[in-house]
């Protein structure tokens, strides 16, 4: 049995120790090829360790592109959303775990049946409808689509569900309303889900490249990720560049992950693996 545990623990290594290369190898090539020379890139672009260590890529970043004027797009688009769709997503959870009324089961049926529905297939009504509303050109079809989130309504709707109803009943007897027992009771209580809704929400619209591309038609309104394909062109082809725009584009999404990720996203895991 000992030979076997051992076998058996030798094994798990091995497959978590590749696991862990295949999942750090192409951020490390990242980094890597942020400080290496054009030429270096080119012909030892697998090399992890550069030769020799240049800034010029993180130049020709700053002066190619408004890059924090980007920055500050992005951050301020992300955080916009962040909060209007815990808010949103919240109140929406609340009523469900709150109240008993008709058609509530088919009700949350009807949100969980839009996960399914591809984003493709409503690209071009959407754009039929902002366009008819005046908004395309604006930053509002890039965070109106966020706020009911069907993921983060199924998640706060689990989480809140395991709050105690004598909590509610306590309150109202105390004549508490139900703005704030939402406030001071069931978010306190779920912060969990709101945590990992947040993150969520942040890295998808950070990360969003297609939304911009469709509805943003001023560079100096341009996010992040859709400026950061400017350094590239028909004539100069510079992916030192674009790896270093990438790598300052990765630091909010680590700062939060490593702040947040382990408090939140290791807890809601296991909110809900011992409900019976």
């Amino acid at each position: 049995m000992k030979r076997k545990e051992r076998i058996n623990k030798t094994l798990f290594w091995i497959i978590l120790i590749i696991v862990m290369i295949l999942v750090l190898y192409p951020f490390a090539a990242m980094v890597s090829g942020s400080f290496k020379t054009d030429m270096e890139m080119n012909r030892h672009s697998l090399r992890l360790i550069p030769r020799e260590v240049t800034l010029e890529h993180f130049h020709t970043l700053f002066d190619t592109i408004p890059f924090w004027a980007q920055f500050m797009h992005s951050a301020v688009l992300s955080i916009t959303a962040v909060v209007l769709v815990l808010v949103v997503d919240g109140v929406v959870a609340y009523g469900f775990t709150r109240f008993d009324f008709k058609g509530k089961g088919f009700l949350m049926s009807l949100i969980l049946a839009t996960m399914l529905i591809p984003a493709q297939v409503l690209m071009v009504p959407q754009f039929q409808m902002y366009k008819e509303m005046k908004l395309f050109g604006t930053y509002v079809p890039l965070v109106i689509p966020t706020l009911l989130s069907a993921t983060g309504i199924y998640l706060l709707v689990q989480i809140m569900g395991q709050v105690p109803r004598d909590l509610y009943e306590s309150a109202m007897i105390d004549g508490c309303g139900e703005m704030r027992m939402l406030f001071k009771i069931a978010l306190p209580l779920s912060k969990v889900g709101f945590g990992i809704q947040g993150v969520l929400t942040f890295m998808a619209v950070w990360n969003d490249y297609m939304t911009p591309l469709i509805y943003l038609n001023k560079e100096s309104m341009y996010t992040l990720p859709l400026g950061l394909t400017r350094l590239q062109n028909f004539y100069k082809i510079s992916y030192g560049a674009a790896l270093a725009g990438a790598l300052l584009s990765c630091i909010p999404v680590i700062i939060i992950l490593s702040i947040v990720g382990e408090k939140y996203f290791v807890k809601g895991m296991m909110v809900g693996a011992v409900k019976g």
